[in-house]
């Protein structure tokens, strides 16, 4: 497609149509794929060449150039040899993640899966089944974990991914392929859409005083849990602070246990390592799920396996709510591709209503690294402090975003240059991450009736920066706690369910405070963030998300609303300088502005959101009345930063009982029992 003709009204969808034998598949680069019946190739030449109907001509007209799918696609952006070089040695060859090509029509899929069958022990060998060779004693473990681990041992992969493409024309696998002659092979056998070599997966890699006290607060049991996906705990020192322990996945020895042990050092009392920093007093226990290796190991870690376990652990221990993931596979994303880890992470954390919290990666390197690219996880960079404690300029080892797929990642940054357990100076993404996890888990324990994104809408929206920023994202957690309001503003949060299309107004009335000689002086924040699922899938490249937001806050004037928070009006910009300007596919929409004598007319502030989609042909819809309705989070802060205004009073008075306290009063004794 030509660069300015990316919309949904512009996917030539009337040009390839049935009637031409012919169908969209799924986005792809910078175009489509198009499935066409061989037979029916001249039918649509015909149709470019003779059409007179007007949307055949505009479709013909936004189409830059028509070509096949070729074996070089497969491979993305790597060629043959680096791909063979990335992928790690496995029983039967080297490990590579196929995607079946999509297709959709059903004589087609059934030779494709003929197909696959055809090539297996001739061009890929199947890995063993997952999780059967899990080196732990289950006997101790919960029956529920038992029971999902059971569930996925004996199940031949290959088998299981037909069988998921028989019924969706969906599936992928990881596959052993034995030479490269045997890649050619299957990157030319048109089977497979994507194929991605197996990535290993490692961690990422102040204060001063006396180490900090240990026994624990005699409160700590009753703070919240944090799950630490990471190398393992070891440290006798901070058993006390264990809520549970997963069976490993990793053994004792190939385990980075030294970075596990850092990164819970930092999760349960990262304020007290670094007494220093601007740093609130939040306590956490931890649960601690032992799955990665140290780097450099000869250990290949199983993606699917991975993603199996993490399945079965995050469904048994459903009230940890918060997980620390301080690793990242070697490699950077693909900027229009996301990961299959952080996508299945996203699937994870959307089926369990759970939260991660994941780390960017460090250098070497320009892009950040898998799976910082889940869409419903908070990824987080480093940020170097000033002396005086306080968040300083971009941490210049943590790596920078944005993310594929109009992804704003990373949303937090924090504090990457810290003291852990040990007394060590260390520095990386991974224990910003740590530093983040808690807030996050206490945020969730405050609120009246939490969700995942609602956590995460409330930490963006307190974070220090007013604009996004590819290093730092929105800034830094401030002083002010996400439950806390600020002294002379007003916090409002709220959920609503969303059908596609339509408009949905909220109206305020304005705070007297907010006011000044009959006109409105201040400033404001409003932050929303959409759940796209299930709108979104990993096979369509720069469109992953078939789902967006726009929102925004206005007065009215003259008869118009007058736009004082939101967002640019995409309508006059080509849909390239959507993307790239407003970020317009985002499923965060994040927008802060002060005003001055702004005049306007009535007594309300009006609030506004609408969703949008796209590629309905990738899901089974064919309107917007059959799309279901989604949910998202709206956080908006409107003050003047002057507790005489007493704008919290007045809007709260204002609405009476429309609005409650989101927040629940704790009251936790942190006495050290010392």
């Amino acid at each position: 497609m030509f660069d300015d003709s990316f919309a949904p009204s512009w996917t030539p969808k009337d040009l390839f149509s049935s009637e031409r034998g012919a169908a969209l598949i799924a986005p792809y680069r910078s175009g489509y794929m198009i499935e066409v019946e061989i037979k029916r190739l001249r039918v649509l030449t015909s149709a470019v060449e003779n059409s007179e109907r007007i949307t055949d001509q505009v479709d013909i007209s936004r189409v830059q150039s028509i070509r096949y799918f070729e074996p070089t696609d497969v491979l993305g952006l790597l060629d043959h040899d680096s791909a063979w070089e990335a992928a790690p040695a496995v029983p039967g060859g080297r490990a590579f993640h196929a995607w079946f090509m999509p297709l959709n029509n059903q004589g087609a899929s059934e030779d494709l899966l003929e197909c696959i069958a055809d090539l297996r022990g001739r061009t890929f060998i199947p890995l063993p089944p997952m999780l059967a060779d899990l080196d732990v004693d289950l006997a101790a473990a919960p029956v529920a974990l038992r029971r999902a681990i059971r569930q996925v041992t004996d199940v031949d992969r290959l088998s299981s991914a037909m069988r998921t493409y028989r019924q969706t024309r969906r599936a992928n696998t990881i596959l052993a392929v034995p030479t490269r002659q045997a890649l050619a092979n299957l990157v030319a056998s048109g089977a497979v859409v994507r194929l991605d070599p197996v990535r290993a997966i490692s961690t990422t890699t102040s204060g001063q005083g006396r180490e900090p006290d240990r026994p624990f607060p005699k409160g700590l049991a009753a703070m919240p849990v944090v799950g630490v996906v990471d190398g393992g705990l070891s440290a006798s020192s901070y058993r006390h602070a264990e809520a549970w322990r997963a069976p490993a996945f990793v053994s004792d020895a190939v385990a980075d246990v030294k970075h596990g042990n850092q990164v819970t050092s930092l999760v349960v009392q990262g304020h007290d390592w670094n007494n220093k920093l601007q740093l609130p007093e939040l306590y956490c226990r931890v649960g601690t799920v032992q799955a990665v290796p140290k780097r450099g190991s000869e250990v290949h870690l199983d993606p699917e396996a991975f993603v199996a376990y993490l399945d079965a652990v995050i469904g048994t221990y459903s009230d940890t709510k918060v997980w620390n993931f301080s690793f990242n596979e070697a490699g950077a994303c693909d900027p229009e591709m996301v990961s299959y880890l952080g996508h299945q992470i996203a699937l994870l954390a959307r089926k369990h209503n759970v939260l991660p919290i994941i780390s960017i990666g460090n250098r070497p390197g320009s892009l950040l690294q898998p799976p910082a690219d889940c869409e419903a996880a908070i990824t987080v960079g480093g940020r170097m402090h000033s002396p005086e404690g306080m968040p300083g300029e971009a941490c210049p080892v943590s790596l920078a975003g944005p993310g594929p797929s109009s992804m704003l990642k990373p949303e937090l940054s924090h504090f990457s240059h810290v003291r852990v357990l040990g007394g060590l100076m260390t520095r990386g993404s991974s224990f910003s991450t740590a530093l983040t996890s808690p807030l996050a888990a206490h945020t969730n324990m405050r609120l009246r009736d939490p969700s995942p994104d609602l956590v995460k809408a409330l930490l963006l929206h307190g974070a220090d920066g007013d604009n996004y920023d590819p290093s730092t994202g929105f800034g830094s957690p401030s002083s002010i706690l996400p439950w806390e309001c600020q002294e002379g503003y007003v916090t409002l949060q709220w959920t609503a369910s969303l059908r596609p299309g339509a408009a949905y107004y909220w109206e305020l009335p304005v705070p007297p405070g907010l006011t000044r000689n009959g006109k409105l002086r201040g400033a404001g924040k409003l932050t929303a963030v959409l759940n796209p699922h299930p709108l979104l899938t990993d096979y369509a490249g720069p469109n992953y998300f078939s789902a967006r937001i726009e929102t925004a806050l206005s007065c009215e004037r003259s008869g118009k609303n007058h736009n004082l928070l939101g967002s640019i009006e995409t309508g006059r910009l080509t849909e390239e300088q959507a993307r790239a300007v407003d970020h317009k596919w985002s499923p965060v929409r994040h927008h802060a502005k002060s005003f001055r004598s702004v005049s306007f007319d009535g007594n309300n502030l009006k609030i506004y959101a609408r969703t949008f989609v796209r590629d309905l042909y990738l899901y089974p819809y064919t309107s917007l009345s059959e799309v279901p309705p989604m949910q998202a989070v709206f956080v908006l802060t409107l003050g003047t930063g002057d507790a005489a205004d007493e704008v919290y009073n007045d809007l709260r008075t204002s609405l009476g009982a429309f609005v409650e306290t989101s927040v629940v009063d704790l009251d936790l004794d942190l006495d050290n029992d010392i």
